[in-house]
């Protein structure tokens, strides 16, 4: 008989080696888990701003561009030469119509316009009298008021157009 010997691992070496690489491979997919967690909720929470800055972005834009801005039964009209464009303020979104249409899904309340620190609470008969120069609103994002404020402000000529006699 011919004695050789082998060489080669134990079930021993074996079964522990298993349970090693089993818990390593636990570690790692849970910590995976946790990374993939966090990346998804910090996209969700940058995409949420995003809207929020969009919207600030083009309400400014649009009330700089403005030649008057009007308050109408669900919001407002910023007329310029070029065009008209309104925003519809529902309590959870805000429409912009123009020649497409943009819907900003933000929880709004509180919403206040003026002009000349005048409140102007209901829609009035004339578009003069529905004129505005300052809309203010409260966003809430993620359980926190977020106070928007925008002001027009108009030159002499177009405020002369509004009162012709105001020359005399």
């Amino acid at each position: 008989m011919d004695n050789h010997k082998i060489k080669a691992f134990t079930l021993l070496e074996v079964a522990i080696t298993m349970l090693i690489s089993a818990v390593l491979l636990g570690i790692t997919y849970t910590s995976y888990s946790i990374v993939v967690k966090s990346y998804r909720s910090f996209t969700a929470k940058n995409d949420n701003i995003a809207v929020l800055i969009g919207l600030d972005h083009v309400l400014r834009r649009d009330f700089a561009k403005a030649t008057v801005v009007i308050k109408d039964t669900d919001g407002i009209e910023l007329q310029s030469d070029q065009q008209s464009i309104k925003y519809t303020f529902n309590p959870d979104f805000i429409i912009r119509s123009t020649t497409r249409q943009d819907t900003f899904k933000v929880q709004t309340q509180d919403i206040l316009t003026s002009f000349e620190n005048t409140p102007l609470n209901n829609v009035q008969d004339t578009p003069e009298q529905n004129r505005l120069d300052e809309l203010s609103f409260t966003l809430l994002f993620q359980n926190e008021k977020i106070p928007y404020h925008y002001s027009k402000s108009y030159s002499s000529e177009n405020l002369i157009q509004r009162q012709t006699d105001a020359i005399h």
